[in-house]
């Protein structure tokens, strides 16, 4: 790997050194060949010492004017070790380069240069020698001022910004994964499925190591390991079409140690932007988004900048306190930005616009511990619209049972249709409003009871349970809901119209 914005050393520049006095004669297909040193040996078996990236310089003294398939054979065996090009001296062993060595040079794309008698090989060499140490000089450079843009990305932006500027500062791919081997920011762009497998076996070999290498026929894969002591937080994975150089490394190593910071930060400061982030949510799910809300949400969103919100509904207030520091603590692990939200028995979270139900559904799984919980799913949307994506999780929450999440979106559900929502709106105004009126002016809980009855499909002992009244308590509440609204909840479809009518006031 090359790059950090320096001057790439190939045989073209060598070719534009005027001091020089070289004439290209071959191989011009190669003159973007790169090069690192450069060389002399008279041997013919000389690209057996050589491991790739070399100019060499000869004055072809062991080679055989009269022998064409030897000097073919010469220039193939250069190439096929990774030659940079052949710098021929004339004047001594050769009064001009062979025409068979040039047709060799042309036929695998290998450059080749004479040089004059008048110019020593050693200024070649010098040439070569102080180009690379230039070209290493700006590297530095370049990662010096590489470092601190890092340092504050990861400060302004957490992971995501950071694995934006390593990515550029390397020239090469990044993917950071969590310790689950989930992507947590990749950069640039998203990473392919065949990347991330490569990253994860990897990091499943030796998951303790602090860094391995892998190299495969079109791609070189660094990944490095993101923990404190024994405890790993995750994996750093760089691929590219060559190797990272030491300056390549050490801008890894300085990303990693701020990953490492960044993780394992005070829990009073975890905890602190925890509940900042919780508030811009809140003010997000009212409609009330500025300028730097804005940003602070994108934290959450995915590549292309889009978010979706997950609502869990426990049964108690207490199992909802519990509920939301446990997904605080698991986004957390998974190197998410916590954005939780917790108003009375309801908590509400923000996750990346392309996770999947899997992923909810694994959080629902884990915060069953905590008690009794259901949970429903948003779509996904740009952050603008973070309180509509709000509005159908909460509306899929209330369509789950017990311990199930329910994504409206994902099923076609009628529930999730802007037009039929209308429709049962206009319904929920005239059918419903005598319960509306009766609850205000009483003080009751008839709706309440009806859509609990109706959940319950009709079973009044998990109904009742629900609503921690006796039976007959509410049975007397639908019977007078029956009464109030002129209908039969003995039939099914009335029960299945109602049930869709306040469903749709719900959320």
């Amino acid at each position: 790997m090359h790059g950090y914005g320096g001057v790439v050393t190939t045989v073209r520049w060598l070719m534009a050194q005027r001091r020089l006095e070289l004439s290209l004669r071959a191989g011009v297909d190669g003159l973007d060949r790169e090069l690192d040193c450069a060389v002399s040996s008279e041997l013919v078996s000389t690209a057996d010492w050589l491991q790739g990236g070399e100019v060499l310089l000869t004055t072809g003294m062991r080679l055989s004017v009269d022998d064409p398939d030897g000097q073919r054979e010469f220039v193939r065996s250069l190439d096929a070790v990774g030659a940079a090009a052949i710098g021929f001296g004339v004047g001594l062993g050769f009064d001009e380069v062979p025409a068979d060595l040039l047709a060799a040079a042309d036929e695998f794309g290998l450059p080749l240069f004479e040089v004059p008698l008048a110019i020593p090989f050693s200024a070649i060499t010098r040439a070569v020698l102080d180009q690379i140490a230039a070209q290493r000089s700006a590297r530095l450079v370049s990662a010096t001022r590489a470092q601190p843009r890092m340092t504050r990305a990861a400060t302004a932006s957490g992971s995501k910004g950071l694995v934006r500027e390593l990515a550029d500062a390397v020239g090469q791919r990044v993917i950071l994964l969590d310790a689950a081997h989930t992507p947590v920011a990749e950069a640039p762009g998203p990473a392919r499925p065949d990347e991330l497998e490569q990253i994860r076996a990897v990091a499943l070999r030796d998951p303790a190591s602090a860094g391995a290498v892998r190299v495969t026929d079109d791609s070189v894969l660094t990944v490095a390991r993101v923990g404190s002591g024994t405890t790993t937080f995750g994996h750093l994975g760089v691929i590219g079409s060559s190797p990272l150089d030491d300056v390549g490394r050490m801008l890894i190593g300085h990303a990693v140690s701020l990953l490492a910071i960044e993780y394992a930060k005070p829990q009073q400061v975890r905890r602190d932007v925890g509940e900042l982030q919780g508030e811009v949510l809140a003010l997000a799910m009212e409609r009330h988004i500025g300028e730097r809300s804005r940003e602070i949400l994108s934290r959450a969103a995915d590549p292309a900048g889009r978010v979706r919100a997950v609502v869990f509904r426990f049964e108690g207030v207490d199992d909802a306190l519990r509920g939301a520091r446990r997904l605080a603590i698991e986004f957390e692990h998974r190197w998410r930005p916590v954005f939780v939200h917790r108003r009375e028995d309801e908590v509400v979270g923000l996750v990346r616009g392309d996770d999947h139900i899997q992923f909810a559904t694994g959080l629902l799984t884990m915060l069953s511990s905590t008690g009794g919980v259901r949970g429903g799913l948003g779509p996904s949307v740009p952050v603008d619209d973070l309180a509509d994506s709000v509005r159908q999780a909460k509306l899929s929450c209330r369509s789950a049972a017990a311990g199930q999440l329910v994504d409206l979106y994902d099923l076609r559900s009628l529930l999730a249709s802007d037009s039929v929502r209308e429709v049962l709106h206009d319904s929920y105004t005239e059918r419903i409003a005598p319960l509306v009126a009766y609850d205000a002016a009483n003080g009751g809980q008839l709706q309440q009871s009806l859509l609990a009855f109706l959940e319950a499909n009709g079973n009044w002992g998990v109904a009742a349970s629900v609503l921690g009244v006796h039976r007959h308590t509410l049975r007397g509440r639908i019977e007078r809901v029956e009464d109030m609204l002129a209908v039969d909840l003995t039939d099914a479809r009335t029960r299945a119209e109602l049930l869709l009518t306040l469903l749709s006031e719900s959320a």
